[in-house]
């Protein structure tokens, strides 16, 4: 009985490890589509342009999703 508990914890932290990565990709993703639509309103400002990897790069950083994954975590761990 305590193995398959092991073997379960162990299925568990897998999903959520998963999930949580799927989260910050989320997030990523919709910051990025915030860009697209702000640039696509003509409301960026005109700075020098900067390459689409390094921009992507600057927006999985300030995405939040230390902030969103900090707080979400703990509902999905086991106790």
């Amino acid at each position: 009985v305590i193995d398959k508990m092991d073997h379960y914890k162990a299925e568990h932290h897998r999903y959520v490890k998963e999930g949580v990565t799927l989260l910050e990709l989320a997030l990523w993703k919709a910051k990025l589509a915030e860009r697209e639509e702000n640039d696509a309103e003509g409301r960026t400002k005109k700075k020098a342009k900067l390459d689409g990897e390094s921009v992507r790069k600057e927006k999985r950083i300030t995405c939040g999703a230390d902030m969103v994954i900090k707080n979400v975590l703990p509902f999905l761990q086991l106790k």
